[in-house]
């Protein structure tokens, strides 16, 4: 009797991201909604929902046959919390049904049970305390006793939880020139005996970040058929996903389908939450047997997906009339919520790009990474990069509105200081070039000089700046955008590539999924080597489930890198086409060099390549309706060798549309005169990744800040923290008028004495 064949296993899966889960439907779907914690901290015991109709069911972390968690880099994130509440919002358990409306309404009615035995013991001791006597005597006891109960906060939510920090779980502090020995204040001192000229300028910077109402929330679809699970998920780290799910549900990795989605927003990035989020759906798909759908609310997506983590920046400079920055000092203090597996990788890539490309002395920079009673986060390196270059590109318009210089000659003026202990190293050419072009583009320099003239006119004849006149103002910033970084990480990730010449004279270029544009860059890279038609090479992006890269795709910044890669590929296809039969395979890899980099010392070069851009933005205020409007908007990019110029143009003009959403909250604010230009210097080959997004945020503030005439120091926008900037300025103002009319008056009293004295002396020798 012949044997039956064995199915053989399919181990290798499309890394490809293909339509939206949002859209994913199957027959006998069920809808879910998480249960969540509607305190902040606690200890619940259980979950029950009164008359829960036939078809609908509950899980919790009881039905998660194999690991409660998620763990990565030794954090722990809880798929459902079964004991102690950690933050308000927290996953308790999952509620799923055919109707949505009804599983929502479910979810409001669930009764949480929550362990108040403390409260209730103490409560009775305090009752057995009690007589029922009046004198003074035992009212005070029961007072006392009274006063002795554990604070309800230890049951019950308290809002002074929500941001509480716990405690400090990575930093990085680096200290540089006269920092190693003395503090800021006698720094200052010392300076200020060398030169009075010397200005403190202090300031404090954060700007958040969150995706349109509009597009699609975080979520996933998942079912559970023939023994395997496929999933549908916008993740952007697959490996976690398939590893934890194998782990969470104890089924073998093979039997587990990872589909990616695409992930809708410029924000969208939840890595490990993202992960999160798929197992939950897939638990509920293959305990209730059905397909299920987890949509994220709005309010769920903003409150527990926030795209960045909490960053506030403080400056401390000190500065010469002339514009040279003798010394400063930076607090970093991010709050990442109740953990982050990345947190001293976010440490030290913003103690990195806080520098942005200026060379100080004097320099000392303390980032203190926290976790407190908010939601937990994840990282996006560029968001990080972008934070930072806000906060110091702003405290530099700050610098030169308080020591009346232009903002251009402040950056040329402290970008070359020969500091010979600095400990960044990043390698830029020919920046002046760049920045000396977008200023003669734009203006600048004229446009600076009236618009601060005209606002300073504008506050000497009336106090209050809002009248019929529109204000207006022009901005500048500058930053590098920084490719494969190769310092101190979580993940060891070399970028490789693989093209193989087929048969049929077709080439496969095996690699994680690209932008249209890259793809495009890629294909006519491999063409022109290889002398095929464009048509015939295709992106191949199926891996090995062993093979699947370990860091998240959007961590490391390496696509202009792979471009090289494919071009040495195709050279060896090309010089061996002819001499070996086909198919060919060529495989090149980029190890990660750190030879420029010391981990110990924290310094040297941590980048293999680097981008530049000089961003500048014109901007209007309708002083009655508080509406800002971008009359201009100019950049200058440096990335070396332009391959399509057309098409990096298009991708540019895309991520200005994508970040005019998150300039002003809750609206798009639209220019319709962007101008765009690329300049060739020495630099090597870089790609135009974040420039976008590292500039244009903090060139709009700065533009803003002039058009109001006092400092915008985060972002989004609102009207009411434009409100609170003009009060501020115009009680500073007064106060400013009302001492300068006291010292006038004082002035007035003191020559009138003189005066009198003078009369009197006069009178006193006539009549002698």
């Amino acid at each position: 009797m012949p044997r039956k064949k064995t199915k053989e296993i399919n181990t290798k899966r499309s890394l490809l991201a293909k339509g939206y889960y949002s859209d994913c439907r199957k027959a006998n779907m069920l809808h879910a909604a998480i249960v969540r914690s509607p305190v902040g901290t606690g200890r619940i015991t259980g979950i029950t929902i009164p008359d829960l109709p036939e078809g609908y069911f509950l899980f919790t972390a009881k039905d998660i046959p194999g690991k409660k968690q998620i763990k990565e880099n030794n954090v722990s994130l809880n798929i459902f919390t079964s004991s102690s509440i950690s933050y308000s919002g927290e996953p308790l358990g999952i509620i799923v049904g055919p109707n949505e409306y009804k599983v929502k309404e479910l979810r409001d009615s669930a009764n949480l049970n929550f362990d108040i035995s403390d409260l209730e013991s103490a409560l009775e001791q305090v009752m057995h305390k009690s007589k029922p006597t009046h004198t003074s005597s035992d009212i005070t006891d029961l007072v006392l006793a009274y006063n002795k109960l554990p604070s309800l906060d230890s049951v019950i939510d308290s809002k002074r939880y929500e941001t509480k920090i716990e405690k400090k779980i990575a930093d990085r502090i680096i200290k540089i020139g006269l920092f190693k020995e003395k503090s800021f204040q006698e720094i200052f001192d010392e300076l200020k005996e060398k030169d009075e000229t010397i200005t403190k300028v202090s300031g404090t910077y954060k700007q958040k970040f969150s995706n349109p109402q509009w597009q699609e929330t975080d979520g996933a679809f998942a079912y559970y058929e023939n023994g395997e699970l496929h999933v549908y998920t916008p993740t952007k780290w697959i490996l976690s996903v398939q590893k934890s799910l194998s782990e969470c549900l104890e089924i073998p990795t093979e039997k587990i389908f990872v589909h990616k989605t695409i992930s809708s927003g410029l924000n969208a990035n939840g890595l490990w939450r993202t992960t999160q989020l798929a197992i939950q759906t897939a638990v509920a798909a293959v305990q209730s047997k059905h397909p299920v759908k987890l949509m994220l609310s709005q309010t769920e997506q903003q409150k527990f997906m926030s795209p960045n983590i909490e960053t506030e920046f403080t400056f401390n400079t000190l500065v010469t009339k002339s514009g040279l920055i003798k010394a400063i000092k930076i607090d970093i203090n991010v709050d990442v919520g109740l953990n982050n597996p990345f947190a001293k990788e976010i440490a030290d890539r913003l103690s990195i790009a806080v520098c942005n490309y200026y060379k100080i002395k004097n320099l000392n920079i303390n980032t203190t990474v926290s976790t407190s009673r908010n939601p937990p986060t994840s990282i996006f390196i560029k968001r990080i990069d972008s934070e930072a270059f806000f906060a110091i590109e702003n405290h530099l318009q700050q610098i030169a509105n308080e020591i009346n210089i232009l903002p251009v000659e402040l950056r040329l003026l402290n970008k070359n200081q020969e500091v010979a202990d600095f400990p960044f190293d990043i390698e830029l050419k020919d920046t002046d070039l760049t920045i000396n072009r977008a200023t003669k583009l734009s203006d600048f320099n004229r446009k600076y000089s009236t618009f601060k003239i005209d606002a300073i006119d504008r506050l000497k004849i009336n106090r209050n700046i809002f009248f019929a006149i529109p204000l207006r103002g022009i901005g500048i910033a500058t930053s590098y955008n920084a490719s494969n970084y190769v310092g101190t990480s979580v993940f060891t990730y070399n970028p490789k590539i693989e093209v193989t010449l087929g048969t049929d004279d077709k080439v496969e270029i095996h690699a994680l999924q690209a932008s249209a544009v890259i793809q495009n860059l890629w294909k006519e890279t491999a063409s022109e080597v290889l002398q095929i038609e464009k048509e015939n090479i295709k992106i191949v992006s199926e891996f090995e489930i062993e093979e699947f890269p370990t860091s998240p795709e959007n961590y490391y910044s390496s696509v202009g890198i792979l471009n090289d890669l494919i071009k040495k590929c195709c050279n060896e296809i090309q010089k061996k086409r002819f001499h070996q039969p086909l198919p060919i395979t060529a495989k090149k890899a980029v190890l990660a060099s750190k030879k420029k980099w010391n981990n110990e010392s924290f310094s040297g070069n941590p980048f293999t390549a680097t981008s530049f851009a000089t961003t500048i933005v014109e901007v209007q205020l309708d002083s009655y309706t508080y509406t800002e409007t971008i009359k201009n908007i100019w950049i200058v990019i440096d990335c070396g060798d332009v391959f399509d110029e057309i098409a990096a143009k298009k991708s540019i003009m895309l991520q200005m549309q994508q970040e005019l959403t998150s300039l002003v909250k809750g609206t798009t604010i639209n220019c319709h005169n962007i101008h765009i230009e690329f300049v060739k210097t020495k630099n090597k080959t870089s790609q135009i990744g974040e420039l976008v997004h590292n500039t244009l945020p903090a060139a709009f503030a700065a533009a803003l800040s002039m058009a109001l005439q006092t400092q915008l120091s985060e972002l989004p926008c609102t009207e009411k923290l434009i409100y609170n900037l003009i009060q501020q300025r115009t009680q500073k103002e007064e106060e400013k008028n009302i001492e300068k009319t006291e010292t006038e008056n004082l002035e007035k009293d003191f020559e009138t004495e003189k005066t009198s004295e003078k009369s009197l002396e006069k009178l006193s020798q006539k009549n002698e």
